[in-house]
């Protein structure tokens, strides 16, 4: 294999197109960063060349990390695992988030009798006054 082929290049497109847009991100943040924090008074030419320097550090990295065989192993379990999960409907969600209100609701209503229950039964037995 080369330097620049790809590694199981069919398999685990998206996780891996989303891992490198994930990195370009992060190295459009590290231009803006660093032109804006670490070099703003310097002249154009020397933010462009740095930020030439960064974007192709960006890219470079971007590649490497997409294409070692572990990771693009890694990638291609995680988009297969994926795949594979059944996801449940908006309907599904809102009984599912009603159930959840409900239950914390009468919890707290549980915790609330439960510690009124102990503060009147400690000031009957005068351990609070």
């Amino acid at each position: 294999m080369s330097f620049f082929s790809i590694y199981k290049k069919e398999q685990g497109r998206a996780v891996r197109v989303g891992t490198a847009v994930g990195i370009g991100i992060l190295t459009l943040l590290g231009i803006h960063w660093t032109l804006h924090r670490i070099i703003p008074t310097q002249p154009k030419y020397i933010k462009a060349v740095v930020s030439m320097i960064i974007a192709a550090g960006g890219v470079l990295l971007a590649f490497l990390v997409v294409n070692r065989p572990k990771n693009a192993d890694f990638m291609i379990l995680t988009e297969s695992e994926m795949r594979k999960v059944v996801w449940p409907t908006p309907a599904g969600v809102v009984r599912s988030t009603r159930l959840v209100i409900l239950m914390t609701l009468g919890l707290a209503l549980m915790l609330w009798l439960v510690d009124t229950g102990f503060v009147w039964l400690f000031q009957k037995i005068d351990i609070l006054r």
